[in-house]
């Protein structure tokens, strides 16, 4: 194998990355996924359970024991 030799200056170029970029890379695709109730309250919706809820709050207003 032929070996490779390389300058001070393209050492310190390809060693001292900005902290700015290190902090990139560490998340870059690590990104947290929201949960489902996260994603519904994201987008002003509500959930099944929170449906149902209202839908019997609302019968019972309705239609009295």
């Amino acid at each position: 194998m032929e070996e490779i030799y390389i300058t001070e200056e393209e050492l310190e170029y390809l060693t001292d990355v900005p902290d700015i970029a290190r902090e990139d890379a560490g998340t870059y695709g690590y990104k947290r996924q929201m949960s489902f109730e996260e994603a519904v309250k994201a987008c002003n919706g509500i959930t099944l359970e929170e449906f149902s809820k209202m839908w019997e709050e609302s019968i019972n207003r309705l239609i009295p024991n």
